[in-house]
């Protein structure tokens, strides 16, 4: 890994523009929010029926959920999980990522998309953020791509299987 001197690079030069990191301007005034919710009182009443009732973690109210999203989705199957760390692991596993493999993801998420890949074995690789998109920037997976990487080949076989769309833009 090279390392470079700040000292040595001109605040106005184009071509070297010095990272907020190593004391160059800051990008961005605003923050960006990791997410938002919105619960309406129904919301509450749910959870708080569930809460008070016999069930918390597997009852009917899980059953329910399931069906419904099965229906919703058109799936035969749903399988409600208990956060979306959980999910991205079973889809990993699912997917049959395992030691050896390599799976790309960008940096600014949450590390659930970088965890999922080491908890079936892989090596995460973060690919860089398009500055003016904030998306994972194309062009920097394209680079990062080796033999190891789960290439796209592989994915749609798998999201094929469960007629799923991956959108590759």
């Amino acid at each position: 890994m090279s390392t470079t001197n700040v000292s040595s690079i001109k605040k106005n030069d184009a071509n070297n523009i010095v990272p907020a990191i190593l004391g160059g301007p800051q990008t961005r005034k605003t923050k960006i929010f990791y997410g938002r919710q919105w619960i309406n009182e129904d919301d509450v009443k749910a959870v708080a029926e569930t809460l008070t009732s016999d069930y918390i973690t597997c009852g009917p109210k899980v059953d329910e959920f399931e069906l419904k999203l099965a229906a919703f989705c058109g799936a035969k199957y749903a399988v409600a999980v208990t956060n979306d760390t959980s999910a991205l692991h079973i889809a990993c596993v699912a997917a049959g990522i395992g030691p050896g493999d390599e799976i790309i993801t960008t940096p600014l998420t949450f590390m659930a998309s970088a965890n999922c890949a080491l908890y079936c074995g892989a090596k995460p690789v973060f690919a860089d953020v398009n500055p003016k998109t904030y998306q994972i920037d194309p062009d920097d997976i394209e680079r990062k791509m080796t033999e190891r990487t789960i290439d796209s080949d592989t994915i749609r076989t798998f999201t094929r299987s469960f007629k799923a769309t991956v959108s590759e833009k």
